[in-house]
């Protein structure tokens, strides 16, 4: 079946809104909420002047005319035939609002030639007559009650008050109406301005998370409960802050200072190697001595560079060019292929589509390189390892052991290592380095089950 073009459209535009309703679903559920109390209150309110006007003379007509009934009905009783029907004759002709007829088999008395077929009282059912006072066909509303010898029949002249309910209708409607467009419109502007305020909160969240503990959230000149949360908010995250600058400063302190006397001790420890070595000795001792020592080197100076990276994110300072990451990715994957062999690993490489981004080619390349070579290091042997370029970043997935759910946060912790990889060698910075790469390219990282094994995906917002 082919749809005209207008209706595609048609259908794109309620599509995009329904999409837009979903994703403001909090806006659009106080909005309701509050269009509802509105609505609630007003119909209350039209509850309540109706019963206090209309309905007020509604029960006043039907009382008057249960009062006619009783008196007509006691009367019956209490006269002759004959007396009853004079005294009917004239009360039926001195009433304007009320018609009043008694018919017997013998005649017809009052203003109704014939009294129509209605229902006992108190059931009314309206039924139209010639009114003499307002020269026209009216209708009225009556019932009718068996007496001792004839039938009564009671009606009033109410389509005056018909047309006021009709009108009293009518202006209820528009007025709910108006209760309606009201209560969409200030619902919506308060439910957007509180709305707003949060998504604040929570945009001051996502960059936190992010690790740029600078941002703060905005605080306006109204005072209310919104600004005094973020006082407290700001607060909090300032103190946070200088904590992890206090620490982070005292790691690269320390880092900083004991590089200078390792490096020299590494030296000398060269020396004593070439010397041993010169005179036919054993070194195997200070070459462990060396490797031992070489590491440590590499966790305080991958530690600075670490601090390193984290202030140019904050600062953004790094002055970046175009770097096609197809061909980073390409020239990793062929440096980890050797180290795979050994294990007997299989490493493929998918890079369609291709991709550029703003970058440090040096800096991508390191950060997909640690992946790799994680991969490669704690999938095992024979393992399946898969490097693929997405449209907006990259993916590297192993059918290894994997990572459970409650330790994929905290393998991105400066020095923080799995018990079950403490024995594979590693100093628990290599995820953090990679995560503070991929955070200073307006990237983001995240663990996910390979089913078996774990898949690294990297989304890049450039």
């Amino acid at each position: 079946m082919v749809f005209p073009p207008y209706l595609k459209q048609y259908v794109v535009l309620v599509t995009a809104w329904w999409n837009r309703v979903k994703s403001a679903h909090s806006v659009w559920r106080l909005t309701r909420l509050y269009t509802g109390l509105l609505l609630t209150v007003v119909a209350i309110l039209l509850v309540a002047l109706y019963q206090l006007s209309i309905g007020t003379m509604n029960r006043q007509q039907q009382m008057q005319m249960a009062n006619i009934r009783a008196q007509q009905t006691s009367l019956a009783e209490q006269l002759p035939a004959e007396q009853f029907i004079e005294q009917f004759k004239l009360q039926a002709q001195s009433s304007r609002q009320y018609i009043l007829s008694y018919q017997t088999k013998q005649q017809s008395v009052g203003r109704l030639s014939e009294a129509p077929t209605l229902p006992l009282c108190p059931s009314l059912s309206r039924f139209p007559i010639w009114l003499d006072q307002y020269d026209e066909i009216r209708l009225v509303s009556g019932c009718s009650q068996p007496l001792a010898s004839g039938i009564l029949t009671v009606a009033v002249d109410d389509e005056s008050l018909y047309e006021l309910k009709a009108q009293f209708i009518s202006a209820s409607a528009v007025a709910l109406c108006l209760a309606i467009l009201l209560g969409l419109i200030t619902g919506l502007v308060f439910s957007i301005r509180v709305l707003k305020r949060i998504n604040g909160f929570n945009q001051v969240a996502l960059q936190v998370e992010a690790g740029h503990l600078s941002a703060r959230v905005a605080v306006s000149e109204q005072n209310d409960e919104y600004d005094h949360m973020a006082l407290h908010i700001n607060t909090m995250l300032s103190q946070m802050q200088h904590s992890f600058e206090t620490i982070a400063g005292i790691t690269d302190a320390i880092a900083h200072d004991l590089r200078t006397p390792l490096s020299h001790l590494r030296q000398q420890i060269e020396l004593e190697i070439l010397d041993k070595q010169h005179k036919n000795l054993p070194t195997e001792q200070l070459g462990s001595m060396l490797n031992k020592l070489d590491g440590i080197l590499f966790t305080f100076s991958s530690m600075l560079e670490l601090t390193r990276l984290q202030q140019q994110r904050e600062d953004n300072s790094q002055n970046f060019t175009r770097v096609d990451l197809q061909q980073v990715i390409t020239d990793a994957v062929d440096l980890i292929e050797p180290l795979a062999e050994d294990k007997q690993q299989l490493v493929t490489l998918q890079v369609q589509p291709p991709l550029s981004i703003q970058g440090d080619a040096t800096l991508l390349f390191r950060a997909i390189y640690n992946l790799l070579e994680n991969a490669s290091k704690y999938a095992g042997m024979n393992a399946n390892i898969e490097a693929r370029l997405t449209p907006n970043g990259f993916i590297i997935s192993d059918n290894g052991p994997g990572i459970c759910d409650s330790e994929k946060i905290k393998v991105f912790q400066r020095l923080y290592r799995i018990d079950k990889s403490r024995g594979v060698a590693g100093f628990g910075l290599g995820l953090t380095l990679v995560k503070a790469i991929i955070q200073l390219h307006n990237g983001t990282i995240e663990l996910l089950d390979n089913k078996p094994g774990l898949t690294v995906q990297v989304t890049f917002s450039n």
